[in-house]
């Protein structure tokens, strides 16, 4: 499909426009201006989708920097293997600027796949899932799931859905599985809207509300909570490329108030903290990154077994086995178990092979990743201070995929107190941070 943009001239005033032409006469340049712009290669997506994230402006000369920044941005709806941007002279002079896009595959027709997810296991997945629904950027998702993981439900995303980046949410479902390391079956109902709000391009906002019923019984006990919970959250984003970023920082912070409907004396809040800085520490060859991240989990209020946290996986500190009711009941490693949080990770990114198209039609690509994480988890902040450091060193590596993004292969080794341990593998879908 081929669409021309019309967009308005770059004006911001008389004053400015006069300040262009002198400045342009005192250098002497006489470079082409751009007339028209034009899209490529959206066949399904929507020409508005594209549109609304180019913005460089017509009748001015080519500005490079404009230009990536179009294409970066193109590149972050997910929506496409491959995106870049040419110029070609036109007759009268003037030069058409072309933005070329190869749609990333959009649509999982019914059908049933091996699933993983490190605190339930695997489990047999049955999906219906459209990534890019009526060519809108939507997403639309309807399955269930059998196995370590027992599950059904529905979502729904538009990411524009009310104007400019005010987005909707929904998610129903409902999912039974065994507890990562108590001693209980879990069966839990869900019910979640949430609204997004972008302010410029930087500064993005999100609030929500969900209503949750959860079930931990085993052979000899049961209990139950019913609660409803309100969300909100706000991030400063300046990253280049979201799913692999050379350059930028990523802050969020965000809260979640829950309040007991059944037992009504059940209240907790998260606060939770994310700090991300990125790098790009060479100048030429392929992508080098230095990225580093700092997590700080807080929780007031109501701090009971049911909802402890642990820390040794492929998000927070890697290294180390997953946990079982053996180690979590025999307290062989207590300090790996808690309700506040704080954690570091440092990685090095290597682009060995560069995202490309391959002649399948998909992306493919290969990042080495070299990592240290280190961190503390304890029940009570103001006891964070007495834990030793539990630290975890490894490598990995990083393949791009379509419609999750990335998919990440992680070994390390933990240690504490400079004991080491035998290592352990992690699998997960999208970047750490």
């Amino acid at each position: 499909m081929c669409n021309i943009l019309n967009k308005r001239p770059f004006n911001k005033g008389l004053f400015y426009f006069l300040f262009l032409i002198v400045i342009s006469f005192l250098s002497g340049y006489d470079k082409p201006l751009i007339s028209v712009i034009e899209l490529k290669g959206n066949l399904k997506t929507k020409a508005f989708i594209l549109n609304r994230e180019i913005e460089h402006p017509l009748h001015i000369p080519l500005d490079s920097s404009l230009a990536n920044s179009d294409r970066n941005r193109l590149e972050n709806l997910g929506l496409f293997s491959q995106v870049i941007w040419i110029t070609e002279p036109l007759a009268d002079g003037s030069i058409k600027l072309v933005y070329t896009v190869v749609e990333s595959i959009y649509k999982v027709p019914p059908i049933a796949l091996p699933t993983y997810n490190e605190d339930y296991g695997w489990s047999i997945t049955g999906v219906w899932s459209i990534k890019n629904f009526m060519g809108r950027n939507q997403n639309l998702s309807i399955g269930g799931s059998i196995g370590a993981e027992d599950t059904y439900g529905f979502s729904f995303s538009d990411p524009w859905i009310f104007g400019n980046h005010v987005s909707l949410g929904i998610n129903i479902g409902r999912t039974l599985y065994k507890h990562r390391f108590l001693d209980r079956e879990i069966d839990v109902n869900n019910f979640s809207v949430k609204f997004g709000r972008w302010f410029g391009r930087k500064i993005k906002s999100m609030i929500g509300l969900d209503i949750e019923e959860k079930k931990y019984f085993n052979e000899k006990s049961f209990d139950e909570f019913n609660y409803y919970g309100l969300l909100g959250s706000i991030k400063y984003d300046t990253r280049d490329i979201f799913w692999s970023p050379g350059k930028g920082v990523l802050f969020s912070h965000s809260l979640y108030y829950r309040k007991g409907i059944y037992p009504e004396d059940f209240q907790t809040t998260l606060w939770s903290q994310s700090y991300s800085t990125y790098f790009k520490i060479n100048k030429s060859g392929k992508k080098r990154v230095l990225a580093l991240n700092t997590k700080v989990k807080r929780k007031l209020g109501i701090k009971n077994e049911f909802f402890i946290n642990y820390i040794g996986n492929s998000t927070t500190i890697r290294g180390w086995d997953l946990p079982d009711s053996n180690l979590f009941y025999s307290q062989l490693e207590p300090f790996r178990f808690g309700h506040e949080s704080l954690q570091f990770s440092i990685e090095i990114r290597q682009d060995i092979i560069p995202k490309k198209l391959i002649k399948t039609g998909i992306e493919f690509g290969l990042t080495v990743v070299a990592f240290y994480d280190f961190g503390m988890i304890t029940d009570d902040w103001k006891n964070l201070k007495e834990e030793s450091l539990i630290n975890g060193i490894g490598a990995g590596i990083r393949i791009p995929f379509p419609i999750v993004g990335v998919i990440r292969l992680d070994y390390g080794f933990g240690f504490r107190e400079g004991v080491f341990n035998s290592g352990s593998l992690h699998l997960g879908i999208g970047q750490k941070f």
